[in-house]
């Protein structure tokens, strides 16, 4: 008898946070200890920053929103900011790279698509940066969008999924993370791939004593406050009157 496999549904777009639980053993923003030394303060800020985060996320248009969390830490602690059990997803792999490559292909045999994967830390990105990453992954399958970090890697990743063979391009297994070479060596990684690469308008992740100090200036406009009422709260709290 021939195989026979149930087809792919078609759910539409997904816009995939990738975070931690804020209240795992490991505390969140190791690197804005400096600044915030107390971990509580830290913690709440990660709370924040995800609550913010998760609520544009959930405001684009036509878009199903899933957060995908870390091993260490769980499940736990995501109801606080808003989310259901059924919008969760577990990371699974051994490096950032095989976690990313892991959120697409689940979420691609679950029958979205296309897929756009963004951080955490990114409390008052601009919820028209993800809706023009999915517009342009509808108008045409065969690219990747990135949002260029202003740190050498990238804020959000976007892509279709391959109707016919539904694999998953190699654009995580060469990949120098976490340096000033990361965004580089996706785009050459896309580009051996046949992708074609879309960049998006530059952002910055909010993960050390320089972006929190971004953060703070843009949170003292009403734009910045509007789109991170959490944040802002937090740090006003935290910091003082500035935030």
């Amino acid at each position: 008898m021939p195989d026979i496999t149930e087809p792919v549904p078609n759910l539409g777009p997904a816009v995939a946070v990738m975070a931690r639980s804020p209240c795992g053993a490991r505390a969140p923003k190791s690197r804005l200890a400096g600044v915030l030394p107390n971990e509580a303060d830290r913690r709440r800020l990660y709370a924040a920053f995800l609550q913010d985060v998760v609520s544009a996320c959930a405001s684009v248009d036509g878009a199903t929103l899933r957060v995908a969390y870390t091993a260490d830490g769980g499940a736990a602690g995501f109801e606080a900011v808003g989310l259901a059990s059924d919008q969760l997803l577990p990371q699974r792999g051994d490096d950032l790279g095989a976690r990313e490559r892991g959120v697409f292909q689940d979420l691609f045999e679950l029958g979205f698509s296309p897929v756009v994967l963004i951080g955490s830390d990114l409390p008052t990105l601009p919820v028209s940066r993800i809706a023009d990453a999915i517009q342009r992954l509808l108008a045409s399958r065969n690219r990747i969008v990135l949002g260029p970090a202003d740190d050498g890697g990238y804020y959000l990743m976007g892509l279709s999924r391959n109707p016919v063979t539904a694999a998953i391009p190699d654009l995580f297994s060469t990949i120098r993370w976490s340096s000033e070479w990361t965004r580089a060596d996706t785009v050459a990684a896309a580009e051996r791939c046949g992708l074609r690469v879309e960049l998006l308008d530059a952002w910055y992740d909010v993960d050390d004593g320089a972006g929190l100090a971004r953060l703070r200036e843009e949170l003292a406009t009403e734009t910045g406050a509007r789109c991170a009422p959490a944040t802002k709260r937090v740090l006003a709290a935290i910091l003082g009157a500035k935030s």
